[in-house]
């Protein structure tokens, strides 16, 4: 089976909702990401794809990496989880997705109609009334933890 990898990004905003996408394709929600580009790292991928499908500026947020001067260090996803993907053109593949979680830090919300039909700030707890993947608001949720919860 074909892996490729790929990068998202589970975005909150200072009300605590999370950025989530509909990707025209496959006719769900998703929080944005998407595969990682020759010489781009997994966080520059993830930040790239929020900014681009959704016109947001996002920030890494979690445990800062190891750090040392005579290396970069990249930071670590939260996640890194591997999914079935259908595509009509690339055929049946697999997705090894780097998920990191992120603070929005500016832009306007604006869809990019190539790939997302849509994009929204949806508060955490409306999420199962949404058609997701199945993993997708166990994985918003905890998160979510990660956030300084708005007052």
């Amino acid at each position: 089976m074909i892996r490729h990898f790929t990068s998202s990004a589970i975005v909150f905003n200072e009300e605590g909702h999370v950025l989530l996408v509909h990707h025209n394709k496959i006719d769900l929600w998703l929080y944005p990401g998407g595969h990682v580009d020759p010489n781009e790292d997994p966080a520059e991928a993830a930040l790239r794809e929020v900014h681009e499908e959704t016109g947001i500026v996002a920030d890494i947020i979690g445990p800062q990496p190891f750090r040392h001067p005579a290396v970069r260090s990249i930071p670590s996803p939260f996640a890194i989880i591997e999914m079935d993907i259908e595509d009509r053109t690339v055929g049946p593949h697999r997705h090894i997705d780097f998920v990191y979680v992120c603070q929005a830090t500016s832009g306007r919300l604006t869809a990019q109609a190539e790939e997302v039909g849509g994009a929204q700030w949806v508060p955490v707890e409306n999420m199962p009334a949404l058609r997701t993947p199945a993993e997708l608001p166990a994985l918003v949720s905890e998160a979510a933890r990660l956030i300084p919860q708005p007052a």
